[in-house]
């Protein structure tokens, strides 16, 4: 299946640009990046990964990287619906700024968000 990734992180971005297409959103935080994924659905772009935090010890992560199609299609219904409830719970979780965290703790989540985007790839690959 073709995807493209969209991503806030810079590790996401280095590691995926040379053999998939990606968008990399810089300066984005993870509103911005749930925002950019509604208006690809809008688009007709469907959503290949969960958008909605992994878990509570995950909700001060930064980064963000979700897969949609690359490709627009028909009924995208439910993308929308799944992408705007996630900008519903969004707006109501409180994070803690990128520019508050230290280094080390970036780095990690870093890892992890390459690891879940890296994990959802290979099993979309498998469909």
């Amino acid at each position: 299946m073709d995807y493209k990734i969209v991503t806030n992180n810079n590790k996401v971005f280095n590691f995926f640009k040379e053999t998939d297409s990606v968008i990399y959103l810089e300066n984005h935080n993870i509103e911005g990046v749930l925002t950019f994924i509604e208006k690809k659905c809008l688009e007709g772009h469907r959503l290949l990964s969960d958008p909605i935090l992994y878990n509570l010890e995950n909700q001060d992560n930064p980064f963000k990287s979700i897969l949609i199609t690359d490709k627009q299609i028909e009924d995208n219904s439910h993308s929308i619906k799944i992408i705007v409830g996630v900008l519903d719970i969004i707006k109501k979780v409180n994070f803690t700024p990128k520019e508050e965290q230290n280094d080390i703790s970036l780095e990690e989540f870093r890892f992890v968000d390459l690891n879940l985007i890296r994990d959802s790839i290979s099993k979309i690959n498998l469909l």
